[in-house]
């Protein structure tokens, strides 16, 4: 029999962890929630989860239904969105990747939330402008860079999700899309 206390536990830490909060930051967000959860009811509903070979196999992968089922609630996502969010804003354009890697936490709790969150400037992002360095003009013709970082490391394709460095954009003789 799984305890359903142990996976609730599980969630909460498995949603901090993934994204960066601490625990009573989920909580928080969880308990103040516009939407209210029954995260007793969420575990009872989420049994199919339950697989695996082994006890710690079968928690984790019921925490991780429950951690979805957690942060596809609207008003989880509209306490957890702005504080990554402001992470977004504060980037210190040291490493392309924290950036990108934030956006990607941000971007996935907008997908489990599609009407509320249809797009990043529903949290006063605008996609065009990310934080980052200068991007020099002629890299600008070349290549849709979303943002660079100190060492040039640039985010850039169709999704802003590939990584190039500025050096390699110039040598290319195309797109980089």
């Amino acid at each position: 029999m799984i305890d359903n206390g142990i996976v609730i536990e599980k969630a909460i830490r498995r949603i901090a962890d993934e994204y960066g909060f601490d625990i009573e930051t989920v909580e928080n967000a969880i308990n103040t929630s516009e939407v209210p959860l029954d995260l007793e009811k969420m575990v009872s509903e989420g049994i199919f989860c339950f697989r695996g070979p082994n006890e710690d196999v079968k928690y984790g992968n019921a925490a991780l239904c429950l951690s979805n089922k957690i942060l596809a609630n609207a008003g989880v996502a509209k306490r957890l969105i702005p504080l990554i969010c402001e992470r977004i804003r504060n980037w210190d354009h040291e490493d392309i990747e924290v950036l990108l890697s934030e956006l990607k936490k941000v971007i996935t709790i907008m997908e489990l939330n599609p009407d509320e969150y249809p797009g990043l400037q529903k949290c006063s992002i605008d996609p065009k402008d990310l934080p980052g360095e200068k991007i020099p003009d002629d890299i600008k013709e070349k290549c849709d860079v979303w943002a660079m970082d100190k060492k040039g490391m640039c985010l850039v394709g169709i999704d802003a999700n590939k990584l190039m460095h500025i050096d390699e954009i110039r040598k290319a003789p195309a797109s980089c899309s």
